[in-house]
C-alpha cells in the first residue's frame, strides 16, 4: 500500500489508529502528564545543570553546599585531592581561579534511576596558575563525561572521565 496515495481522511484514520496502538502497547502515560519516575529523573537532571551553570560557571559556592550531600564521595577524584566535598570544592575553585571564564557546553544529559550522565565540553581561558603551569592566555577546551548520583535533591556520588591529558597539552605541558 502506498501511504502517500491515501486520501487525507484515510491517512488520518490510519495514523490515529497506529498512534493509539503504539501508546497502548508501550504503556506510555497520557500526554497531559509524566510519571512520578520521569518527574524525578527531570528533577535530578536539573540539580546537575544547576551545579554546572551556577556553581562551576558562576562560582556560587553557597549553592555548592546545598547541592552536595554531607557524605558525598567522588569515585574518580582528580589528582591527590580528598574524594569528598572539600576535595571537589577545591577542584572547582582551582579551575575557576585558573580559568576565570570557565564554562561548560552540555551536549547530552541522560537520567536513569538516581543517576545522571552528562557529556559536556569545558571551555576557558588560562589566566591563572593551574597544576604548576603559569598562565598562558590560551583558550582551552576539553571533553568530560560525568555520572552523578542524585538523591533527595543532593549529589551523593560522582564518577567521571575527562581528557585531562588533552587539557595539559593545550597548556604546553609535556611539549
Amino acid at each position: 500500500m502506498d501511504f502517500a496515495s491515501l486520501t487525507p481522511t484515510r491517512r488520518s484514520i490510519l495514523l490515529g489508529a497506529a498512534t493509539s496502538a503504539m501508546v497502548a502497547v508501550s504503556g506510555l502515560s497520557p500526554a497531559i502528564g509524566q510519571s512520578p519516575e520521569a518527574d524525578r529523573r527531570e528533577a535530578n537532571k536539573a540539580v546537575v545543570r544547576r551545579l554546572i551553570e551556577s556553581v562551576q560557571r558562576d562560582g556560587d559556592f553557597t549553592l555548592f553546599e546545598q547541592l552536595f550531600a554531607p557524605d558525598y564521595v567522588d569515585r574518580t577524584p582528580f589528582g591527590d585531592v580528598p574524594p569528598n566535598r572539600d576535595g571537589t570544592r577545591a577542584i572547582y575553585q582551582g579551575f575557576r581561579s585558573a580559568f576565570p571564564d570557565w564554562r561548560a557546553v552540555i551536549h547530552a544529559q541522560i537520567a536513569e534511576g538516581d543517576l545522571v550522565t552528562t557529556h559536556k565540553t569545558y571551555l576557558g581561558t588560562h589566566r591563572g596558575e593551574f597544576l604548576g603551569i603559569a598562565p598562558t592566555g590560551r583558550e582551552t577546551r576539553f571533553e568530560v563525561i560525568d555520572i552523578m548520583r542524585v538523591r533527595d535533591g543532593q549529589i551523593t556520588d560522582h564518577w567521571g572521565v575527562g581528557d585531562a591529558a588533552g587539557l595539559l597539552r593545550q597548556l604546553g605541558a609535556g611539549n
